[in-house]
């Protein structure tokens, strides 16, 4: 990630910067999902635009950096944990976010990027909720409209807590800092909120959007947040507060309706969101790639770039090694021998169309993110996918004690990954071992990691996994304890600069 040029602040949140990208220069016609502000609220149509250009922003390029949104933050919640493991020092983006240097640097572009995109998702959400009643037009998809706007507002609130807060222990009152609670439009700045008043507001917020998103008949893009995924987010959110009924009960609601995908399905590359398991997702076109730096860029199996060309992204070998044969989400990775090598060719050299001959091959590198065409780094993004909402209600009933109903739900998940799976007889820890190894398998690259040890109270250990020393140690001292202040990301000291309010993590 490169170091930022200009300053973007939460306390200069202005209505200028927030719904809508200037135009690449004045001949452009406007974008679809871009709108003037002065129109944006005239009619519901326009009022629609002014959403869909939030979700854009979930994966579009920012000011010139080579990240893309939500996308950077899933590279970087996996590459901050233990089970992607780079083999070369590869290029300079990420590399720091790999050794633990960008976050607990306050001049980092790592920290202002994340500071800075959830706070524009939360100020666009809120320019949307207080101008949408006003509008005349159809109330059922205004309806709609608003319950978008408010997930997204939980949403991102949420997302910024965990990062910037110390994590939610339901044992305490949890009177530690989070982070500011946003929910008007302004431009004043605001101090730190508990990290209890930021999970209360987030429920609340999503809460009201699941009322409002009753009626599937006016929301059923799934690049949009619809009720199965409003529900899916709140039973992440009950999960990271070790409220587990409430998370299986709300897991159990967001998958209904799915079917989870055919093994063939699931060596195609993870790059289709009409995938039956899809529940929310980027349409990522050719068209709106960014200059350079998309998720598929980074992190799939045959795209060549310089990121993926001499780096590739290997498993934890634990991981790996638990895994039966049986399994179909092993063939995701190269066992290492010539036998399984015609499977993982690698990157693509866009002039002969044949295997890239300067590809650096590892074992156990993956071939979970493929592009299409490989010559254009494309390809639809994952954000929630019906196996994480098995995997929830599993861990949340293991939690809870209720091991025979959490065997059953992990049982129907890992069935059908691996016919030959016997359901599990273990209780208590045990248990709950088997639950978070095949979560760990399953959302591989998909941006949990980090958050998982976060939420989970667990060090960060990344010995025997294949990680060597220099690439694993470098600037980070392994295992990182459960509860160390560098588990905190330091609030961007632009932020600390204009904010008088503003107190900064240890």
């Amino acid at each position: 990630m490169k170091q930022l040029k200009y300053k973007y602040l939460l306390a200069c949140v202005c209505a200028a910067l927030l719904l809508f990208s200037c135009k690449k220069s004045y001949i452009d016609t406007q974008p679809s999902d871009q709108i003037s502000e002065e129109d944006a609220f005239s009619t519901v149509a326009n009022a629609q635009t002014a959403l869909n250009g939030i979700y854009r922003a979930l994966y579009m390029q920012y000011a010139s950096q080579s990240e893309d949104g939500l996308a950077a933050m899933m590279i970087t919640m996996d590459f901050m944990g233990e089970d992607i493991v780079h083999s070369a020092s590869g290029t300079s983006y990420f590399r720091n976010d790999y050794k633990w240097a960008n976050h607990r640097s306050v001049s980092s572009a790592l920290n202002y990027f994340s500071y800075r995109f959830f706070y524009k998702i939360i100020a666009n959400a809120n320019m949307i909720l207080a101008n949408i009643d006003g509008i005349e037009g159809d109330e059922g998809v205004k309806k709609v409209i608003k319950g978008e706007a408010l997930a997204l507002r939980g949403w991102a609130h949420s997302y910024l807590v965990q990062l910037f807060g110390v994590r939610y222990n339901a044992g305490q009152e949890n009177t530690q800092l989070g982070v500011p609670v946003v929910t008007r439009v302004t431009i004043d700045p605001l101090p730190r909120n508990t990290v209890e008043e930021v999970y209360t507001q987030v429920v609340k917020d999503l809460d009201a959007a699941a009322v409002l998103l009753q009626n599937p008949a006016t929301n059923t893009k799934n690049t949009h947040l619809r009720l199965s995924s409003v529900y899916g987010i709140r039973a992440r959110v009950a999960l990271t507060m070790q409220s587990y009924d409430t998370a299986a009960k709300y897991a159990s609601l967001a998958r209904q309706g799915y079917a989870l995908m055919s093994n063939a399905q699931y060596l195609e590359g993870f790059n289709n969101l009409g995938n039956p398991e899809w529940m929310w997702g980027a349409n990522q076109l050719a068209s709106q790639l960014p200059a350079y730096g998309s998720f598929f860029a980074y992190m799939s199996a045959n795209f060549n770039s310089a990121h993926t060309r001499p780096n590739p992204k290997k498993i934890n070998t634990k991981l790996y090694v638990a895994l039966a044969s049986t399994d179909i989400r092993k063939k995701l990775w190269w066992d290492g021998t010539t036998a399984d090598e015609v499977n993982f060719p690698g990157v693509i050299n866009a002039g002969t169309g044949q295997p890239e001959p300067t590809q650096v091959k590892k074992a156990y590198q993956h071939r979970k993110y493929l592009v299409k065409d490989p010559t254009v780094s494309a390809g639809d993004i994952p954000f929630m996918r019906v196996a994480e909402m098995y995997l929830v209600e599993a861990e949340a009933l293991a939690r809870a004690g209720k091991y025979t109903d959490a065997a059953n739900v992990l049982y129907t998940l890992v069935v059908n990954r691996n016919p030959a799976y016997v359901k599990s007889s273990l209780t208590g820890d045990a248990l709950i071992e088997e639950i978070m190894t095949h979560r760990r398998v399953e959302l591989w690259g998909e941006g949990f990691r980090f958050l998982d040890l976060k939420r989970t109270n667990s060090a960060l250990n990344r010995s025997g996994t294949g990680a060597t020393s220099t690439l694993a140690t470098v600037g980070v001292t392994t295992p990182i304890p459960a509860g160390d202040v560098r588990w905190q990301f330091l609030i961007p000291q632009d932020e600390m600069n204009v904010n008088p309010y503003m107190v900064q993590n240890p």
